[in-house]
């Protein structure tokens, strides 16, 4: 990655020593304002701390359009963005380099108006074990800490990373990007650990098990041996995670029904149709059974073909992938 390109020249705010960051950002909301009016830092009240850290094989590209989705979340649910910059061991002749961005966002009215602010911090990789002080300096501490992982290697967050994960009230990534590497790092507490994948299938999920709900769990089970999913290049982290799902949903009607389940479930890169991006199909041991369910981000559709033993059956849905700032705040609150 050359100096042009790295992430930390690519992302806004103003440059200045890491130093003055703290005291910059204290006194950047203290500004003369009118008394009938209402102060600027009224409209900042965090409610988090929100840790990006990318790893070196982020490009700028990427780390702009996370940084826009942290700002997008941020004026929904306030929050103070830290972002963490790798520029090889040795790419900067300072030890640390510092950025803070700040901006104010106006609705329909002033009272609609959102303060936002994010601090970056460039760093050589040779001094990543040092990361967690700075960090805990930088934080708001009386608030929670999320942390969201970019491409920085499992093997990185084991060695040098996992105690300060652990001290998060929840950290994420994208099995997208980062395939299944992270399953097997020994977080301190998995069940604080989210995918975004799995958040952005929220409405998928909905919609499919609104629709199952209104069949016999021993319909869905009985005679089911093989479930297999299918995707698009891009969408092997959801392919995944629907997979995972589906076979939690299933092995549960199985025990409502009290049917033996032994069904077997593959995750296929391909589709069918090349504007599809996920596709699911379901085979029975009785022949006139069958579930076949596709799905076409582009155009939101979604149409299932199914029959459980009382007839063949097909219902088009409207669905789609949740926004990346929804993604966000699902993975970080609800998933």
């Amino acid at each position: 990655m050359s100096k042009e390109q790295s992430i930390f020249d690519a992302l806004p705010g103003e440059q200045m020593p890491v130093s003055e960051v703290m005291n910059t950002l204290s006194n950047m909301w203290q500004v003369s304002y009118q008394e009938s009016q209402d102060a600027p830092s009224g409209f900042r009240a965090s409610q988090m701390n929100l840790v990006i850290h990318f790893g070196m094989q982020a490009t700028a590209e990427e780390a702009l359009r996370i940084f826009d989705t942290a700002i997008e979340f941020a004026q929904r649910y306030p929050c103070r963005i830290i972002v963490l910059c790798p520029q090889g061991r040795e790419f900067s002749d300072a030890l640390l380099e510092a950025k803070l961005f700040s901006q104010c966002y106006i609705g329909e009215t002033m009272r609609d108006m959102c303060c936002c602010e994010a601090l970056m911090l460039g760093y050589p990789t040779r001094v990543a074990g040092f990361l967690d002080n700075q960090v805990s300096i930088w934080l708001e501490s009386d608030l929670p800490t999320y942390h969201w992982f970019f491409r920085v290697p499992a093997q990185r967050i084991e060695e040098i990373h996992l105690e300060f994960v652990g001290r998060c009230r929840r950290a994420i990534y994208d099995s997208t990007i980062e395939g299944d590497a992270y399953a097997a790092i020994p977080w301190e507490q998995p069940q604080a650990i989210r995918d975004l994948a799995f958040a952005r299938l929220l409405p998928l999920r909905q919609s499919l098990g609104q629709f199952f709900s209104s069949f016999q769990p021993a319909s869905l089970v009985t005679g089911l041996e093989e479930v297999s999913v299918h995707h698009s290049d891009c969408r092997s982290g959801e392919a995944d995670n629907l997979a995972k799902w589906l076979e939690r949903c299933l092995a549960d009607c199985a025990q409502q029904a009290g049917v033996d389940f032994k069904a077997k479930f593959r995750v296929v890169r391909g589709c069918a149709k090349s504007s599809n991006c996920l596709e699911s199909t379901w085979t029975f041991a009785q022949q006139q059974k069958q579930f076949a369910w596709v799905f076409c981000a582009a155009s939101q559709s979604s149409v299932i073909h199914a029959d459980f033993g009382d007839g063949k059956i097909e219902v088009p849905l409207q669905v789609h992938f949740l926004s990346d700032e929804k993604a966000l705040a699902e993975a970080l609150f609800f998933a």
